[in-house]
C-alpha cells in the first residue's frame, strides 16, 4: 500500500486564511490565535455569538462552532440535553453540544477538506450563516428550559412554530 503526504502547513493556512478574508470582508472582529485557530463574535438578534474556526492537519478539516453565552447549571443539565436531542434529530447539518468545560450550548460542524481543493470563501459564509441562523432559531427554546424551566419537548415545539402575520 503506498500512503501520500500532504502539505499539512499550506492547507490550515489555506483555510484559514480563507475565514481570516471573509471576517474581514464581513467586518466582523476576529482574532487567530495562532496557526490552527481564529475566534470571533457576531451580533445575532438575542444574543452575541462567539465564532471559533480550528483546522486539524491529520485530518484535513476545519471544524466550525458558534455558541451563546449561556451557563447550563448543574440542576438544567438533564433538561438542557434532552433539548439538544430533540433538536439534532431535526436539524440536516451540524448539531449542538452542551460543552463540559464551557457548560454552554454550541452548534458545531466540521468541513472535510481531503480530497478538494481546499475551502471556498463561500463554504465559510455558508458555516457562519447556518450555524448562527441555528443558534438564533433556538435561543429562545434553550433559555425556556435552562432558565425558565420549561420542559424541552415544549421549548422544542415552540422552537418550530412559524409565525405568521405581525403583532
Amino acid at each position: 500500500m503506498a500512503l501520500s503526504v500532504l502539505d499539512h502547513d499550506r492547507l490550515a493556512s489555506d483555510a484559514l486564511d480563507a475565514v481570516e478574508r471573509v471576517m474581514m470582508a464581513s467586518s466582523l472582529s476576529f482574532e487567530r490565535m495562532g496557526d490552527e485557530d481564529i475566534t470571533g463574535s457576531l451580533a445575532g438578534g438575542w444574543s452575541d455569538y462567539q465564532l471559533w474556526f480550528a483546522y486539524r492537519a491529520d485530518l484535513d478539516v476545519l471544524h466550525f462552532a458558534s455558541g451563546f453565552d449561556m451557563r447550563v447549571p448543574d440542576c438544567r443539565r438533564r433538561a438542557a440535553a434532552a433539548l439538544v436531542s430533540l433538536i439534532n434529530e431535526s436539524l440536516w447539518i451540524g448539531h449542538f453540544d452542551l460543552w463540559t468545560e464551557e457548560g454552554q450550548p454550541t452548534w458545531r460542524h466540521a468541513l472535510l477538506l481531503r480530497g478538494t481543493q481546499g475551502v471556498e470563501e463561500p463554504q465559510i459564509v455558508d458555516l457562519v450563516t447556518l450555524g448562527v441562523g441555528e443558534c438564533e432559531r433556538f435561543y429562545p427554546a434553550f433559555e425556556q428550559v435552562i432558565r425558565a424551566g420549561l420542559a424541552p419537548e415544549d421549548a422544542f415545539e415552540a422552537a418550530l412554530m412559524e409565525p405568521r402575520g405581525h403583532a
